[in-house]
């Protein structure tokens, strides 16, 4: 799991007296507000849309055979969590700087479909400061507050081309700051029809990544709402979410 701890760039009290200069209720709608003089990034509205997944959910595909892979939704909420820096490892050398949220969902694949089952894939969303370039070593804006969001997945034939891929082989670039707010595309599956579509699609794996077998996933399709709504092989098999 790899979260970018900003905080550690700036000491916490140039970050606080920056913060306070802010007025409140503007650092909330934005997501960020004070909890005792140090910055919260905290969740918004349009945040929480990326979070309807509820522990326990499956999402259920189906091929064109009538096989299905069942993946049933684990998640991992941390709201206010605290962020520490540590100075070597000394007991009692932590030092608070700042609060954020953090939500895992983990989609662990249950379905007893053929062999070697590959276990399940993450998504992470989170809010931090807002980076100043795609690169964290770019710096941050500690006075801006942006909502993250990354994943991994096994069965995904993945890239090895990505700035934002921190799991070689097998990561999921999704959309950078605004952009996770839309736009996004619109699939009908199964006459359901999903308004809020992001595609995932695998390529450049390059010499360093081993070589995946024919039923890995090429392409995926996430509804920022309804999770996985519709993958294709790289052997084309189309796998459709069932409603």
């Amino acid at each position: 799991m790899k979260r970018i701890h900003s905080l550690l760039l700036l000491p916490a009290t140039f970050v606080a007296l920056s913060l306070a200069s802010c007025k409140k209720d503007d650092l909330d709608r934005d997501g960020l507000s004070l909890i005792d003089g140090l910055p919260y990034y905290h969740y918004t509205d349009d945040d929480r849309l990326w979070l309807q997944a509820k522990q326990g959910d499956e999402w259920r595909l189906e091929n064109g055979r009538g096989q299905q892979r069942v993946y049933r939704i684990d998640v991992i909420e941390h709201i206010r969590k605290g962020d520490y820096s540590y100075s070597g490892g000394i007991p009692g050398s932590s030092q608070l700087l700042a609060y954020y949220d953090y939500t895992t969902v983990r989609a662990n694949r249950v379905d007893t479909l053929g062999t070697g089952i590959r276990g399940y894939f993450d998504l992470r969303f989170y809010r931090d400061a807002a980076m100043l370039t795609n690169l964290s070593s770019g710096g941050f804006n500690k006075q801006l507050s942006r909502f993250y969001a990354e994943g991994e997945w096994y069965e995904f034939v993945g890239n090895t081309d990505l700035i934002s891929d921190y799991y070689s082989c097998r990561g999921l670039k999704f959309p950078i700051g605004a952009a996770l707010n839309g736009p996004f595309q619109q699939l009908t599956v199964r006459g359901r029809q999903y308004h809020d579509v992001i595609t995932f699609i695998g390529a450049s794996r390059g010499p360093t990544c081993a070589p995946v077998a024919s039923d890995y996933m090429q392409e995926l399709y996430y509804s920022r709402q309804a999770g996985l709504v519709r993958m294709v092989s790289v052997a084309g098999e189309v796998w459709d979410r069932v409603p």
